[in-house]
């Protein structure tokens, strides 16, 4: 088909909800009987649809706390934000396998 995965941001909420009880956001689609495992594709669904992780919303309407890299800023804060984005990561590795 050309592409190596397929994720999904939207999905029907009870095929979500059903997913994301039994681990299966992830899944190999099988294209075509006809074309065997030559049309398979990798394919999940976005664990949170396109939800951002907690604290990481930098949209102009969001009120998150920006990073701020310039270690001379006072309120210099990557070391904190990094940590929260390996939080946020191992959340989500959660959400799909454990």
């Amino acid at each position: 088909m050309g592409f190596d995965g397929l994720f999904f941001g939207r999905v029907d909420p009870q095929d979500y909800a059903e997913r994301y009880r039994t681990k299966t956001m992830e899944m190999i689609w099988k294209g075509s009987a006809n074309l065997g495992e030559e049309s398979w594709l990798f394919t999940g669904v976005i664990p949170r649809t396109y939800t951002p992780p907690d604290s990481f919303c930098f949209d102009m309407l969001c009120q998150d706390e920006p990073i701020k890299d310039d270690p001379q800023l006072h309120d210099y804060n990557v070391p904190e934000r990094v940590q929260a984005f390996i939080k946020a990561a191992h959340d989500q590795v959660y959400i799909l396998f454990i």
